[in-house]
C-alpha cells in the first residue's frame, strides 16, 4: 500500500516542480501566451489534486489517520474537509490570488506561500504513509507539516471573508449616499416643473410609498397653484385619471365637494383605459398575474374617501370590475385585482 501511495506522491512531487516552474518561471502572462500560461498552470495543480487525492485514500486505508480521534462517517468528514482545505490554498496561492493591491514585501511573501504550502502538503502525505518514518518522530514534528499546510488552506477563506466583510460595509455606505443623491435630484425636478404644463407628473410623488422629502415637496408645490383642486377635478375627467386617483389615495383634499362627479367619472374612465390595455395584449407576458394590482388599489383607496357623501360609485366599480374581463385571443391568467373589486362591490 505504501509503494503505490509512494508513487502517486513523487508523481506530486513532479507536478508541483511542473506548478514552480510556470508559477515562479520567467513566462509571457498576457495574450495567447499568457493563457496557455494559465492552462499550463491549471494542469499541474489539477495532477498535483488528483495525485494527492489517491494518496489521501490509500493513507485512509492504511489507517494512518487513527489519530484524528473519530471513528467512522465523522472521521472521514474530518480528513476530507482537511484536505479540500489543503488543496484550496495550493489551488488559490498557485494561481497568484490575493496579490493584488498588496505592498511589494508582502505581496512577495505571499506570492512564496504556495511553494510553503505544496511542501507542507507533500511532507504530510510522506509521513503518515510512511508509518516507519513516522514511529521515529515526535508527534508535534511528524504533525506541524499537516497544521501548516490547513492555516494556509484557511487563508483564502479569511481572504474571501474579509472582501466579503469590505463589500458589504462599502455598500451600505454607498447606498445611503446614493438614496440621498436619487433624492436631491428627484428634488430639483420637482422645483423646476412648470405647473401649468406638467403640474401632473407631479401627481405619483405623492404617495404614500415614495420618500417623506419627496413627497412633502411635491405637495407643497402643487398646492402651490391656487387651482389645484380644480386641476386635480379636471386630470379625473380624462386619460390622467390614473395619476389623480395617485394623488387621492394618499393625500387629502381641501373641499371633497368638488370631487364627487369627477372621481365617478374618473373610474370609467380607468376602466376604459384597462380594456384597451388589455385588448394590446398579445400573450400571458404582457397581461401577467399581477397587472392592474397597483392601478385598482389607487382607485379604491381614492374612491372610499368619497363614499358616502352622496355619489353612486358602484355603476362605476362594476364598469372597472368587467374590464378585467375584457377577452383575450389567449389564455388569461388570474388576476388579484377582480378579488379586490369584488370585495369592494360586495359591501356596497
Amino acid at each position: 500500500m505504501a509503494t503505490i501511495g509512494n508513487f502517486f506522491l513523487g508523481i506530486a512531487v513532479l507536478c508541483f516542480l511542473w506548478i514552480a516552474y510556470y508559477a515562479y518561471g520567467s513566462h509571457p502572462r498576457s495574450g495567447d501566451a499568457g493563457v496557455g500560461h494559465a492552462w499550463a498552470l491549471l494542469i499541474g495543480v489539477f495532477g498535483f489534486v488528483v495525485c494527492l487525492g489517491i494518496v489521501t485514500i490509500l493513507i485512509g486505508v492504511n489507517g494512518g489517520f487513527s489519530w484524528v480521534g473519530s471513528s467512522g462517517t465523522t472521521r472521514l468528514l474530518f480528513v476530507l474537509a482537511g484536505f479540500i482545505i489543503s488543496m484550496w490554498g495550493v489551488v488559490f496561492f498557485s494561481m497568484g490570488e490575493g496579490v493584488g493591491g498588496l505592498p511589494k514585501v508582502v505581496g512577495f511573501f505571499v506570492k512564496l506561500l504556495p511553494v510553503l504550502s505544496v511542501l507542507s502538503v507533500l511532507m504530510s502525505a510522506f509521513l503518515l504513509l510512511n508509518v516507519s518514518v513516522r514511529s521515529n518522530l515526535p508527534t508535534l514534528v511528524w504533525r506541524m507539516p499537516i497544521y501548516i499546510a490547513l492555516c494556509i488552506g484557511l487563508i483564502p477563506l479569511g481572504f474571501h471573508m474579509g472582501r466579503r466583510v469590505l463589500r458589504t460595509a462599502s455598500a451600505f455606505v454607498h447606498i445611503p449616499v446614493s438614496r440621498n443623491a436619487d433624492i436631491q435630484r428627484r428634488l430639483a425636478e420637482i422645483d423646476s416643473t412648470d405647473l401649468m404644463k406638467d403640474g401632473v407628473f407631479l401627481y405619483s410623488a405623492t404617495d404614500a410609498n415614495q420618500p417623506k422629502a419627496i413627497r412633502e415637496r411635491a405637495l407643497a408645490k402643487i398646492k402651490s397653484r391656487p387651482d389645484w383642486q380644480e386641476e386635480l377635478t379636471r386630470r379625473l375627467q380624462n386619460d390622467w385619471a390614473l395619476e389623480a386617483f395617485t394623488f387621492l389615495a394618499s393625500n387629502d383634499v381641501d373641499d371633497k365637494s368638488l370631487f364627487l362627479e369627477p372621481v365617478r367619472e374618473g373610474v370609467f374612465i380607468q376602466a376604459r383605459l384597462i380594456r384597451e390595455n388589455i385588448r394590446q395584449c398579445r400573450d400571458k407576458y404582457d397581461l401577467y398575474e399581477g397587472k392592474f394590482n397597483w392601478e385598482i388599489d389607487r382607485v379604491i383607496r381614492a374612491v372610499d374617501k368619497f363614499d358616502g357623501m352622496g355619489a353612486d360609485y358602484r355603476p362605476a366599480m362594476q364598469e372597472l370590475r368587467n374590464a378585467l374581463d375584457e377577452r383575450t385571443s389567449f389564455e388569461k391568467p388570474k388576476l388579484p385585482a377582480k378579488e379586490e373589486l369584488d370585495k369592494w362591490l360586495k359591501k356596497h
